[in-house]
């Protein structure tokens, strides 16, 4: 069982700490006349369908209520509660037409049963694309990784090193990385500092940094490491990362949907499009689920950047 009425688990995006603050929930706004007359130009000319959300979060229906109860107590509100084919169901009625199935193990020994179920998903729906997962704390974390990236025919690994309490240079985590680089599988790990709970119980400032991730870039330099959340407060180094390493993308989840109180480089990120993937959390989310769509419509400049964003980046991650 992986888990059950009464478990407490941290979830992918929490109350955060520090740097970040969550405001209340609150609508768009259309003040912004340019960039609201550039989304509605790409809506009639439909460049918000058809794209390719690379971080949805599709977990057994257990993990999905831990996760409600913890928010409901630390965090906001998720907005959507529904299954795992439910999540689908409305991802696919949102107009994306590719999803990239995320999860992570809370625990040592749940791994391959995690891995199992993500493989089940991608088997019932070929549009979906899934990443397995491994726990450091697993002596067997390697073979786990083999498994789900041989027989199981997942595309990649998910960690998080918050949840999982480890720094992504820990040699554990980067035992699991090389299986990655070995197979030619991107791996995605939450390794930027925010957003962060005290609920997590460790310092995430203090694992977490865009110094370590170089170190393991610089170790493996063939791995595909995608870096969730644009690295948060850590944007502007993150980015100057990937002018320095091929093998270094990330995904907008969150960070760019303008929830949170930080000032995203609009432009630099732009310049880096090639290397950014757009990306939800759904369904672990207090908005409506086309928000971040949106703002990437009225803030990325270039048709050619907002294409790539939305669609080219994760089909590079991971062709069809």
């Amino acid at each position: 069982m992986i888990a059950d009425e009464h478990t407490t688990i941290a979830p992918c995006c929490a109350t955060v700490s520090r740097t970040l603050v969550v405001p209340e929930l609150r609508e768009l706004s259309d003040d912004d006349v340019v960039g609201a007359a550039r989304e509605g130009d790409r809506r009639a000319r439909g460049l918000l369908r058809g794209v390719t959300d690379a971080h949805v979060h599709l977990w057994p229906a257990p993990i999905y209520r831990a996760l409600w109860r913890w928010f409901d107590e630390h965090a906001w509100r998720i907005a959507f509660r529904g299954s795992a084919e439910d999540t689908l169901a409305h991802v696919a009625q949102s107009g994306v037409s590719r999803a990239v199935s995320l999860l992570y193990a809370h625990k040592a020994g749940i791994a391959r049963e995690l891995n199992r179920f993500a493989a089940s998903m991608q088997r019932a729906h070929p549009w979906v694309v899934a990443l397995g997962t491994a726990s450091p704390e697993d002596s067997d974390a390697v073979e786990v990784v083999r498994e789900a990236l041989g027989p199981l025919d997942l595309r990649g690994i998910k960690l998080h090193c918050h949840v999982q309490r480890v720094a992504i240079d820990d040699p554990r985590v980067v035992a699991i990385l090389r299986e990655c680089e070995r197979a030619g599988a991107p791996a995605v790990v939450h390794c930027g500092r925010e957003p962060a709970s005290d609920a997590y119980g460790i310092d995430t400032h203090s694992i977490c940094a865009h110094a370590r991730c170089e170190r393991v870039l610089q170790q493996l330099p063939r791995l595909k490491l995608v870096v969730p959340h644009v690295g948060l407060d850590e944007l502007d180094a993150y980015l100057r990362l990937t002018d320095r390493y091929e093998g270094l993308y990330l995904d907008t989840s969150m960070a760019c949907a303008e929830y949170f109180e930080h000032v995203i480089d609009w432009a630099a990120l732009e310049q880096r499009a090639a290397r950014v993937a757009y990306g939800t959390d759904f369904p672990i989310t207090p908005y409506a689920y086309d928000r971040e769509l949106r703002v990437l419509a009225r803030r990325i400049e270039s048709d050619l950047a907002f294409e790539r964003i939305v669609r080219g980046t994760s089909l590079t991650l991971w062709p069809t």
